[in-house]
C-alpha cells in the first residue's frame, strides 16, 4: 500500500497531526498491524533467533495495536517517517519494536520476581509464557461455557470452577448422583468436539487446549 506516497497532501496533514487523516492512515493499516500481532514473527535476541507466537487473546491484541498506534501517531514519529518509501514496513517495524520490548520488559520482570520468591521462600511465580497459555484457555472456556445451557453452566461452574465434588454438585442442583455423573460424561464429549471443530485439538492437542482438558480430565 502506497497511500502516502501517493498523496503528498495526505502525508502533509498526517505529518502535522491533523485528526483527519491520522484516522484515514489508522484505518488503512489497522488490519496489517493486527495481522502481524495475531501471527506472531521471529526476531533476534542475544544473537539468538527467537519466536513471538502471536497474541491469542483478543484483548491483549486489541491492546497491542493500540499501543503501536500510539506509539507511532506521536510527533516524534510522524515526524521521523520519511514520506519516500512506503509507510506499512515503518509502521509494522514499530509494531515489532514494540512488542519485543514489552517481551523484554515481562521477562526483567519475571526474573525479579523469581529472584525475590527465592530469597524469601515462596512459591515461584508463572513464566510470561504459562501467563498466555493460561489466558487463551479461560478466553476458551468462556467461549466453551456459552454453548451449555443453564443447567449445564451451572454445573460446570460448580464441579470445576468452583472445585465442589460430585456429590455436593448433584445435590447444589438437585440431582442424583447418576444423573450428575451422566452430565459429568456428556460435557466431557461436548469440551472435545468444541476443541476439535475449531481444529484446536488433534493427536496432541495444543497447550491452552491441555489446559482445559485438565479442567474436565
Amino acid at each position: 500500500m502506497t497511500l502516502l506516497l501517493s498523496d503528498r497532501a495526505l502525508l502533509r496533514a498526517f505529518r502535522n497531526g491533523e485528526s483527519w487523516a491520522v484516522e484515514q492512515v489508522y484505518h488503512a493499516y489497522v488490519d496489517q498491524v493486527a495481522g502481524l500481532l495475531r501471527k506472531g514473527f521471529t526476531f533476534m535476541s542475544g544473537g539468538q533467533p527467537a519466536h513471538f507466537r502471536g497474541y491469542g487473546n483478543s484483548w491483549d491484541l486489541e491492546c497491542a495495536v493500540q499501543d503501536t498506534f500510539s506509539h507511532a501517531f506521536s510527533p516524534a514519529a510522524r515526524q521521523a517517517y520519511d514520506g519516500t518509501n512506503p509507510y506499512g514496513p515503518y509502521l509494522l517495524t514499530i509494531a515489532r519494536n514494540q512488542t519485543i520490548s514489552r517481551l523484554r520488559r515481562d521477562m526483567r520482570e519475571y526474573r525479579r520476581r523469581t529472584a525475590l520468591a527465592g530469597e524469601v521462600g515462596l512459591e515461584q511465580p508463572q513464566t510470561p509464557e504459562q501467563h498466555a497459555l493460561q489466558l487463551e484457555a479461560r478466553q476458551l472456556v468462556d467461549e466453551f461455557r456459552a454453548t451449555l445451557d443453564q443447567t449445564q453452566r451451572r454445573f460446570l461452574d460448580l464441579r470445576y470452577l468452583e472445585e465442589r465434588n460430585l456429590l455436593e454438585t448433584a445435590r447444589q442442583l438437585g440431582l442424583s448422583r447418576m444423573k450428575a455423573r451422566t452430565l459429568e460424561q456428556k460435557l466431557r464429549k461436548a469440551l472435545i468436539r468444541f476443541l476439535a471443530q475449531r481444529g484446536i485439538i488433534g493427536g496432541t492437542g495444543s497447550g491452552p487446549a491441555l489446559l482445559m482438558l485438565g479442567l474436565l480430565k
